[in-house]
């Protein structure tokens, strides 16, 4: 991702706004939570970006901080990327600080987009699997017209991206400097300091983002990443992707798995009408079933409670398969820094 702008330079430019949260992203920047992939981040300002010049003056300037970064929204008058940081939680922490600078909300904006970056490239089924996980797993239903979706490299004669909610990097900068956990010889948890990866991403838009959805979005891509590179949780993705696709095949829906959601090297998956003809039966067959609870719960439930009372609909269903997995991935977690084998 291109900046040119230290970390440093962005938390004391940051700091007279939220000096306690960002003290907190200081102290834990690099820190790895329980094995999962670090976290980049890019805002798409889709308004006139009034209130970030004060922060990208303080970083440098439009030459420095934005001219740069040729990548954006199609429509964003602004897309600011932001350094990785080693968790979810840092990420939210980060975009809450900025926040506080800019006096506007960034979560859950119909006016910012946010694009979560996770490296490592992922392969077409498990790019599938992450879009899907993701937009069934949020505490928001969208709808996408496939010029939302659109990029300035959706047609990039050398890194054509098409229009997706999952993208892959164009090769640009990529910080490798995060713990990233594997198997030894013994099949024992061993650290390195660095990411198995030279560069590679796979990064997604969530639209209006919530913290949720950074959250959700970092597990789904930790665990599909190290299913396919053989991190040390390995077998766990390997176990939630079974389950996913069964539960998507209960759900008359696994065909939607083998659609082109990512633009790969394939000529066949610059197909944008056959991914997004997948993208909205995804979509309708979530609104179908709201409708549906809506009408058990009465007029106007909110949403949670709308989940609740969908024990047997696949938006509670993949909800709580995502907090299954979180659960047992920090159970293990926490096995292994008492000593015992996870």
């Amino acid at each position: 991702m291109s900046y040119r702008y230290s970390f440093e330079d962005l938390l004391a430019v940051l700091h007279g706004h939220a000096p306690a949260k960002v003290d907190a992203v200081a102290l834990h920047r690099r820190r790895v939570e329980h094995g999962h992939l670090s976290v980049g981040l890019k805002i798409h300002c889709l308004d006139d970006a009034g209130q970030f010049t004060t922060l990208v003056e303080g970083l440098g300037g439009a030459h420095k901080i934005l001219d740069v970064n040729s990548y954006k929204h199609s429509h964003a008058s602004l897309c600011l990327v932001l350094p990785p940081v080693g968790s979810a939680r840092s990420a939210i922490l980060l975009l809450e600080c900025i926040e506080h600078f800019i006096g506007s909300t960034l979560f859950s904006n119909p006016k910012i987009q946010i694009q979560v970056c996770s490296p490592g490239r992922l392969d077409a089924r498990r790019s599938a699997l992450l879009a899907i996980g993701f937009y069934l797993g949020s505490d928001t239903l969208r709808r996408y017209t496939l010029g939302e979706l659109a990029t300035s490299f959706a047609k990039h004669p050398y890194y054509p991206r098409g229009r997706r909610l999952v993208l892959y990097d164009a090769e640009g900068d990529f910080d490798r400097n995060f713990d990233w956990w594997r198997k030894d010889s013994s099949r024992h948890r061993f650290i390195e300091p660095q990411l198995p990866f030279e560069n590679g991403r796979t990064d997604l838009l969530t639209g209006s983002g919530s913290r949720l959805d950074i959250q959700n979005i970092n597990l789904l891509a930790t665990l599909l990443v190290h299913a396919q590179y053989q991190g040390y949780w390995s077998q766990l993705g390997m176990q939630f992707e079974e389950e996913m696709e069964a539960l998507l095949e209960r759900h008359v829906l696994k065909g939607l798995v083998d659609a082109p959601w990512v633009r790969t090297d394939d000529p066949k998956s610059g197909d944008d009408d056959g991914f997004f003809a997948a993208l909205q039966e995804l979509v309708g067959y979530a609104f179908e079933e709201s409708v549906r609870i809506k009408k058990k719960g009465g007029l106007f439930p909110r949403w949670h409670e709308i989940l609740v009372r969908s024990s047997h609909g696949i938006l509670q269903e993949v909800q709580s398969l995502l907090q299954k997995y979180r659960s047992e991935l920090v159970r293990q977690s926490r096995l292994l820094d008492q000593g015992d084998p996870a």
